[in-house]
């Protein structure tokens, strides 16, 4: 809209140009709901891992979580994406997925410490004994999305940035792990 009188200048006198519907209403405030909704999943997950792991277990997981979702942002930058509703939401369902590695490697570094072993020690311990799990776990999460990626057609195109944006996710989030 902002453009428009610069465009009317170029044009010739006897061409009107006016806005036949504005559609970007719509399209702000619905990706002003998936951001909501991307921040309440973040939260919850967040509330519920401080429910039912100690307190200070809950610092990892909350900072993993948006390292890597800023992680695959800069991804997304990086490969020409931009923030979409599609966007938006394989980061929202991300969340989960993000989540859930960190929480493996804690778990596993956790059990370390329990027995005794000093916290670096635990955490060089711990995570070289899950990280091909990570990776395995990251991998078979990617060779689900596979189907989408390849998936032809205008549909196809669109899941296509969903899918390489929710891979970009998993990928940073078992490197951040």
């Amino acid at each position: 809209m902002k453009e428009l009188p610069r465009l009317e200048a170029t044009m010739p006198k006897a061409i009107k140009i006016f806005t036949l519907s504005d559609r970007t209403q719509t399209i702000r405030a619905a990706v002003s709901d998936v951001q909501f909704t991307l921040m309440l999943t973040i939260a919850l997950v967040v509330m519920v891992i401080f429910i039912s792991c100690a307190a200070w277990a809950t610092i990892i997981p909350s900072i993993t979580v948006p390292l890597a979702l800023l992680g695959a942002c800069a991804l997304m930058w990086a490969a020409g994406y931009s923030l979409d509703n599609l966007s938006l939401m394989a980061l929202t369902i991300s969340v989960g997925f993000v989540v859930d590695d960190a929480i493996v490697m804690l778990e596993n570094i956790t059990r370390y410490i329990e027995q005794g072993d000093a916290p670096l020690e635990a955490a060089l311990k711990g995570s070289r004994e899950i990280a091909f799990t990570i990776v395995s776990i990251s991998v078979s999460l990617i060779a689900v999305l596979i189907p989408l990626l390849l998936m032809g057609g205008i549909i196809g195109r669109l899941f296509r940035e969903f899918a390489v944006t929710l891979s970009m996710t998993i990928v940073v989030s078992a490197a951040v792990s």
